[in-house]
């Protein structure tokens, strides 16, 4: 085991040796493959490397800014939300040890833990939590989650220990809005992200963007039961083949979100923990429904039924991840809309859509990226050939991956994209399809899906939320420019000495989390 701290950026020497060493190791004959620890108590002790994607030099470790996995994982490695999100999407305790609601849920009242403090000695307070949440949904921010706190009044202390956040409308939903990743709290009045200073399992050593975060353990970390390892290291490498070689060859001990191909050569080469989760993501191709190529919903429904999504998922998935629905609500969830029909491949229908447009043929540009999602660019020749009968004609541009978030997503056209999805539906719309929302990846907007969203938070009768719920999925499906065509797996990989690893409902590695949950055999 490496304890040591390599910095793994991503080269095209890198890449090349990984490509060979992973060739190679299929070679391997079983006796020589590292047998699998077997389960035991936790342990403490080690440095624990995990290498994950996307990085990039623009990363910020400012709540606000957190954009993917990555981020998400640093955040909840130096700090904690009010709430955390558990396995199967329910809301625990975190820095908030209860939570009370008025009967129309526009009062809530979240009372802190006692003797929690900060990685610089400072005690944690409400007035820290009032700076932490007001700076997400203030005028002008451009946090992701001001949608989710849009309805936000006030948020107020009460008391040292005390919250008091009261709304316009309402919500039942708050305590698992307060467990996004986006809230994680920090010391009122802080500013200095650079040198970033929380309540979580690690403090912040060194932060270089797009290469690595190294922390060390928080001695005075209020979770007696977590953060094992003595140091946490977060190594961002954004090529899959030479994440999978810093696995293979223990420069790291586990690797998120790896391509499915990848995965298979693993599994037989090595006795790697393959971890896989579902319903925590969506694969797709977003149209601008503001440009004037995509304006026409007949346009739109075309492009969805020009994909061929079973050739799509086949080809990605290689066995992992399911056929998408243009939905964004996973089939696991118990709001998820079981009656929309699937949409099939038929160009010959999108064709009719494409004469109800006005037109016979349109020509297209695609930007895409393997930074997309794994296997983005190679399927994109298979959306070209499916789309072809049907009068769409798709030429391919190919992005770098380094900036493809920060120069191609929500400005083009035509692009493919992927999400994470979220806890309840509410927080899923609020983040992607609402009409005002941050990252509204099609710039859709449609007035009775937002109005139903509004709706969806008046009651927590849970048949009444289904039903709205069905509706806004129903009219996402048929309308919206997102064309979701597969919903992957997110598998990630372990060492065999790394214990405690599990599936998780809502993101890659262990919902962000891995950093305190799990622990590294002496």
């Amino acid at each position: 085991m490496k304890t040591g701290s390599h910095r793994l950026a991503p080269s095209r020497r890198r890449f090349m040796q990984g490509t060979t060493l992973l060739a190679a190791s299929l070679m391997l004959p079983a006796s020589f493959r590292p047998a699998r620890a077997q389960a035991e108590a936790p342990q403490r002790g080690g440095t624990l490397r995990v290498a994950m994607s996307p990085g990039s030099t623009s990363d910020s470790l400012d709540p606000m800014t957190y954009f993917d996995s990555p981020t998400f994982t640093a955040g909840l490695t130096l700090g904690n939300c009010l709430v955390e999100i558990d396995k199967d999407k329910k809301p625990i305790p975190e820095l908030a040890e209860s939570w009370e609601a008025s009967d129309t849920f526009k009062r809530w009242k979240f009372t802190l833990r006692s003797g929690v403090t900060f990685h610089n000695g400072k005690p944690l307070t409400s007035a820290d939590v009032v700076y932490s949440l007001k700076r997400h949904f203030a005028e002008g921010s451009t946090s992701a989650a001001a949608g989710l706190l849009a309805d936000i009044a006030d948020v107020v202390a009460d008391g040292d220990l005390g919250v008091v956040i009261t709304h316009k409308t309402g919500t039942p939903d708050l305590p698992i809005v307060m467990g996004d990743f986006h809230l994680v709290i920090i010391p009122e009045g802080f500013t200095d992200f650079a040198n970033f200073v929380g309540t979580g399992p690690y403090k912040l050593v060194r932060f270089e963007p797009g290469v690595v975060l190294e922390t060390q353990r928080n001695e005075n970390y209020w979770k007696p039961d977590r953060a094992f390892v003595d140091k946490f290291d977060l190594v961002f490498i954004n090529d899959d083949t030479a994440a999978a070689n810093a696995l293979m060859t223990g420069e790291v001990h586990a690797v998120s979100k790896l391509n499915a191909q990848i995965v298979k050569r693993l599994q037989a080469a090595s006795d790697m923990n393959i971890v896989v989760s579902e319903g925590g993501s969506a694969n797709s191709l977003d149209m601008n429904c503001q440009s004037r190529l995509f304006a026409d919903n007949n346009v739109r429904t075309a492009m969805k039924l020009a994909i061929d999504r079973q050739k799509m998922v086949e080809f990605i998935g290689s066995g992992f991840g399911t056929v998408g629905n243009d939905n964004p609500i996973p089939s696991n969830d118990p709001f998820f809309n079981s009656a929309i029909s699937q949409r099939e491949y038929d160009p010959e229908q999108a064709k009719f859509y494409m004469q109800k447009a006005g037109l016979d043929s349109l020509d297209l540009t695609l930007q895409v990226s393997d930074a997309a999602y794994a296997g983005a660019v190679d399927s994109a020749a298979l959306l070209q050939e499916s789309a072809k009968p049907a009068g769409l004609n798709i030429t391919i541009k190919k992005e770098p991956s380094d900036g493809y978030w920060s120069n191609v997503w929500l400005k083009s056209d035509f692009m493919a994209a992927y999400f994470g999805t979220r806890p309840t539906p509410d927080m899923m719309f609020s983040i992607f399809y609402k009409s005002d929302a941050p990252w509204n990846e099609s710039h859709w907007k449609n007035e009775t899906f937002d109005k139903l969203l509004v709706e969806g938070r008046l009651t927590d009768d849970f048949d009444k939320r289904k039903a709205i719920y069905d509706e806004m999925q129903q009219l996402a499906h048929d309308d919206s420019g997102i064309a979701i065509f597969m919903m992957p797996s997110i598998i990630d990989a372990y060492a065999p000495e790394v214990q405690g690893a599990e599936p998780d409902g809502v993101r890659t590695m262990m919902g962000a989390r891995v950093a305190e949950r799990v622990w590294l055999l002496s």
